[in-house]
């Protein structure tokens, strides 16, 4: 019966895998078309944050009440209808000439994000055992992984069909959600959650959340928004150095798939080191590989953004485990907090950083943002790891 279940596991994360994959995907469009939607709309750097912030703030407010809703419902469809939203928002920001209507797209894009995550992330979290932070890793990695490609494939197709035919991008990922949605319908637990009946775990609420998962939460939001700002100015600042479109483009993938590799490491490495050593270990390495990119060597920026991607993307699905390992049988909740919520902080910060960016420099002012991760290991120190709820 173990083994089965833990088949069965595997093979539902494969499929959550490729529907992560698909809309973050889709969902990381803004950042390598950032440059050329400045150009064309003559946007201020506090305007460009503020895209990313609307987008992630309709992500993430929404997604803890989402994940209750989960948690409840105990069906999480929302896992196919998420990306229905994201994929064609995102696909139509080529040919919009308003400033207003990108928002309006990022709100729809945002909300689709925050249908996904926390859905996802509790069929995940179900059945896993002892392999939980592997398990949390590779379907995190999906969502890096889809970014990381999305970013050199959108601008190669941007440079020759130009930003108008952006729409013609709504196909591939539909056909991606259709996959995912009948690999899922097919699967005897596909849509289903089975969670641990502890006591108080039937009503979840806010209110009660244990005080080392808010102090989890803040380390999830300080690395966050360090992970936020480079990858949403990365673009930005590749471009303002001389490089090209496609070069900041390259840069943004090379940064995610990094993020990737981190993630399943993290995970690997905290179901066997506990995840409050790697969490520590990947705020403190961060930080330096961040200051490199911002100062050391260009023919070194390439192995600089890897190595930063590594440590600050790492702590991703490590963070959304042990908040389930806080809230024992609210696997929703919790991962709408760490996936939704804790991102949210990164994304509102993007608009002050372009306004500050806009009048002190883009290198200064994320010199500031790069030292972020350190006090995220200083809060770590405080955090007191729990021992994982037993899988039914």
């Amino acid at each position: 019966m173990a083994m089965s279940t833990s088949t069965s596991a595997w093979k539902r994360t494969g499929i959550l895998f490729l529907g992560h994959a698909v809309n973050d995907s889709y969902g990381d469009f803004l950042a390598p078309l950032l440059p050329l939607l400045i150009k064309r709309l003559d946007l201020s750097l506090a305007m460009a944050g503020l895209l990313g912030t609307v987008r992630i703030l309709a992500n993430s407010l929404a997604q803890p009440g989402l994940g209750l809703l989960v948690d409840r419902a105990q069906r999480p469809f929302l896992v196919a209808l998420g990306p229905l939203l994201t994929v064609p928002a995102m696909s139509l920001i080529g040919p919009v000439r308003s400033f207003g209507w990108l928002l309006a797209l990022m709100v729809i894009a945002g909300l689709g994000t925050a249908l996904f995550h926390p859905a996802a992330a509790s069929l995940v979290g179900t059945g896993s055992g002892r392999n939980r932070g592997l398990l949390m890793a590779f379907f995190s990695s999906g969502g890096t992984i889809g970014a990381a490609i999305a970013a050199p494939l959108v601008i190669a197709f941007v440079e020759r069909r130009g930003l108008e035919r952006t729409p013609w991008l709504i196909l591939p990922g539909l056909v991606g959600v259709a996959i995912v949605a009948a690999s899922l319908a097919f699967s005897r637990t596909g849509y289903r959650v089975s969670r641990p009946q502890t006591e108080g775990s039937a009503r979840p609420k806010l209110e009660r959340l244990p005080p080392r998962l808010i102090l989890l939460w803040f380390v999830i939001a300080l690395r966050a928004l360090a992970a936020t700002a480079f990858s949403s100015f990365l673009a930005v600042l590749i471009t303002a150095r001389g490089g090209s479109t496609l070069a900041g483009g390259a840069g943004i993938s090379v940064f995610l798939v990094g993020g990737a590799l981190g993630e399943f490491l993290g995970g690997s490495l905290s179901d066997r080191f506990g995840r409050k050593a790697v969490l520590f270990g990947a705020a403190v390495l961060a930080a330096p590989c961040f200051l490199l990119v911002l100062y050391g060597p260009s023919v070194l920026l390439f192995p600089f953004l890897a190595a930063a991607g590594l440590f600050v993307f790492s702590s991703n699905p490590v963070g959304t485990v042990a908040a389930q390992e806080c809230l024992p049988g609210q696997t929703g909740l919790a991962s709408g907090l760490m996936m939704g919520l804790a991102w949210g902080v990164g994304g509102l910060a993007l608009a002050p950083i372009g306004r500050f960016a806009d009048l002190h420099g883009l290198v200064p002012v994320m010199t500031g943002v790069a030292c972020l991760p350190l006090l995220a290991g200083i809060l770590v120190l405080f955090f007191r790891e729990g021992r994982p709820a037993p899988d039914r």
